[in-house]
């Protein structure tokens, strides 16, 4: 891939299988300059205890991506810790996989090992997407999933991501609405209830103990038209909508704890690890006795979002 990555003169690094290619901060809350959140702190809480199971969803993701790509290039922007790349690296296609996160890409090389997917045509890279070291027009297919609310000046992604796209390169992207439906199964409607209960009193009760080290939640998201940018931009938008309404039970030990334990959620970002640490051990600790046993099994039952993709064609 090294034709299309910008690499300069300067001697490349190469940490643990990741080419170097910024040496921007993770992160930046501060200053006149633009802002953005990423997630090297988060790294293995981010996506809790399923961070190494290729979900089927994001298989079905693959597939269309892998459809568009063919023997072309995509580039998996904010890849972090590989949700759609090694599913798309299952599908033989080239990848240039970029996050500024180097801890997130260390877990899609293990979520790979794991599920016995080959990264050879994958090229891992450290990035800043304010400025992306590629080419113009060397792209066929652009994912930035999740990513655009995490900086103050989205705009300039987009700019950065239209500039590297061939033309009748595509721009793809997933629905920004949350992929599960925060829907009640009826049957379940008692047990979802004490989910949501434990969850409001985990969280209320660790931001109130916080207080008294002079920290509250700031949260970092930045809000952004990207249809309307993109309309704008591209020449013409394809829609596609696979259906799925599957049901799912989500356990609060497996998926929200282990984010939350982890300082995983955006507003977390500025509280210090030392000060999270102690509160919320104690935090858990006193919801866990405050539900005894049961608190392991305690189950939100939802109904998964349709896939709704938006292809944007240059």
């Amino acid at each position: 891939m090294k034709y299309i990555l910008r690499i300069g003169n300067k001697p490349i690094t190469i940490e643990n299988n990741i080419l170097q290619l910024t040496d921007a901060p993770d992160l930046v809350t501060t200053g006149d300059g633009d802002k953005y959140i990423g997630y090297e702190h988060i790294g293995g809480a981010y996506s809790g205890n399923r961070k190494y199971i290729i979900e089927e969803r994001n298989s079905i993701v693959a597939d269309y991506i892998s459809d568009i790509v063919g023997d072309g290039v995509f580039l998996d922007l904010a890849c972090g810790d590989g949700a759609l790349t090694v599913p798309c690296a299952k599908c033989g296609i080239r990848i240039i996989a970029g996050d500024i996160s180097n801890g997130m890409m260390m877990i899609l090389q293990e979520r790979a090992k794991r599920n016995n997917v080959s990264l050879e045509n994958v090229t891992l890279c450290r990035m800043n997407a304010l400025t992306l070291p590629i080419e113009d027009k060397s792209i066929d297919c652009v994912v930035a999933n999740s990513m655009l609310h995490l900086i103050s000046n989205p705009q300039k992604v987009l700019d950065e991501i239209y500039r590297v796209l061939k033309k009748g390169g595509s721009f793809v992207c997933l629905s920004d609405a949350p992929a599960r439906k925060s829907i009640a199964i009826s049957e379940y409607e008692k047990e979802n209830a004490e989910y949501s209960r434990a969850v409001g009193e985990i969280y209320d009760t660790y931001w109130e103990e916080l207080k008294a080290y002079d920290v509250s939640a700031k949260r970092y998201s930045w809000k952004f038209d990207r249809e309307s940018a993109c309309k704008t931009m591209f020449r013409e938008v394809e829609t596609k909508v696979i259906e799925r309404s599957m049901q799912y039970a989500d356990r609060l030990v497996d998926r929200f704890l282990p984010r939350f334990e982890g300082r995983g959620f955006s507003d977390q970002v500025d509280v210090p690890s030392e000060i999270h640490k102690a509160v919320s051990g104690k935090v858990v600790a006193s919801i866990r006795e405050k539900y005894g046993k049961r608190f392991e099994n305690i189950t939100y039952h939802g109904i998964e979002e349709d896939i709704c993709i938006y292809r944007y064609k240059k």
